[in-house]
């Protein structure tokens, strides 16, 4: 799929609403559709012409990026009044707009410049196209989950007891910019013994001991895609309760992973994960839900949750990163990317074993 098709696709769906133009204002919708970066910038998308409205410090680079797009300077007016000015050129009385990324202050704005049109709340517009990956995209994700499994190889080597977190996860990005692997968008977790109950613990300085685990979730990033896996690693002699909890959380993602398919609702995924942790007295543990689309962001729709209404489909790119977190003692999860394929899946992040543990 091109940025031709893609713009089409929102064009066909505008007028199915019947809606004049769609003011598009988060960057990564506007770079999936217009190939620019879409910084500072709202996309005035319609179906007689599509305006990228910016300000003079993107004006050459769009130019000379965005496809099939004309690029219209603010200089000295607000957005606001070029979208007005826009709307009046194409003779636009029905303007949708992102709900999520505009401000109140700014739909305000926007109602008061444009008078008796009617302003649409549009949800997911954009983000409904994107769940589904094209063939380049596939490519890019799957370089980008080539690139994590290497950081990933590279982080579990240099953890070792003595190096504090921070120390880990600052050798991981040196490691990166060394080899020319660029991150991904989130920053780097190592959690380690008690710090591992916290799903999402920043780094710190507390030094990483003997006979503990250490939680390690990172990702790169290859032509504007993302990967993202996680592992957990336990240092020295592996205890008993560490083992436990490990067979149970990749048990528990294997049997996922195997019912990952087209025409499974995520919802489906996410209960058969959870179930298995429950039935083993561990539910109250697992926090978070089973996973997420990842793409141009990392966390993306659809989600694989017990709430999500969303049928799984060929050309969905998901994680699946069952975890148990118990407080005062630490956490386990174990995370890949993985493909909705035709008749089943494909896991991206396989380039790096699961460790449960190394003799340090």
């Amino acid at each position: 799929m091109n940025y031709i098709e893609r713009q089409n696709i929102i064009i066909a769906y505008l007028k199915k609403e019947s809606i004049d133009v769609f003011l598009v204002r988060k960057k990564e919708n506007i770079s999936y559709l217009t190939g620019a970066r879409g910084e500072d910038s709202i996309l005035f998308a319609s179906p007689g012409k599509n305006i990228l409205i910016t300000d003079s410090r993107y004006e050459e680079e769009y130019k000379k990026s965005a496809i099939k797009c004309s690029v219209r300077v603010s200089k000295n007016k607000d957005l606001g009044q070029v979208i007005t000015e826009a709307c009046a050129e194409t003779n636009s009385r029905s303007i949708g707009f992102e709900a999520d990324h505009f401000t109140y202050q700014g739909y305000l704005g926007l109602k008061k410049l444009l008078g008796n049109k009617k302003l649409v709340p549009l949800t997911a517009a954009v983000e409904n196209i994107r769940m589904i990956k094209d063939d380049g995209e596939i490519r890019d994700i799957r370089q980008a989950c080539k690139d994590g499994a290497k950081l990933m190889n590279h982080a579990v080597k240099i953890t070792k007891p003595g190096k504090s977190e921070n120390s880990v996860k600052r050798e991981v990005e040196a490691y990166a910019l060394k080899n020319n692997l660029e991150l991904a968008d989130f920053d780097i977790i190592v959690a380690s013994g008690k710090n591992s109950s916290m799903p999402h613990a920043a780094a710190s300085d507390k030094v990483i001991n003997r006979r503990e685990m250490v939680m390690i979730d990172l990702g790169a990033m290859h032509s504007g895609y993302n990967s993202d896996l996680t592992r957990t690693v336990f240092l020295g002699k592996i205890s008993h309760k560490y083992l436990h909890i490990y067979t149970i959380v990749l048990a528990s993602q294997s049997i996922a992973i195997e019912s990952l398919k087209p025409g499974v609702y995520a919802k489906d995924i996410d209960a058969v994960s959870r179930q298995y942790i429950s039935d083993r007295g561990m539910g109250s543990f697992f926090l978070h839900s089973l996973g997420h689309g990842i793409g141009r962001e990392t966390h993306e729709i659809p989600a694989i949750s017990q709430d999500s209404k969303t049928r799984l489909e060929k050309g969905m790119v998901v994680t699946v990163e069952p975890g148990i977190y118990i407080p005062g003692w630490g956490g386990i999860r174990i995370e890949d990317t993985v493909l909705i394929t035709k008749n089943g899946c494909e896991v991206l992040t396989k380039g790096t074993v699961k460790y449960a543990g190394r003799n340090q």
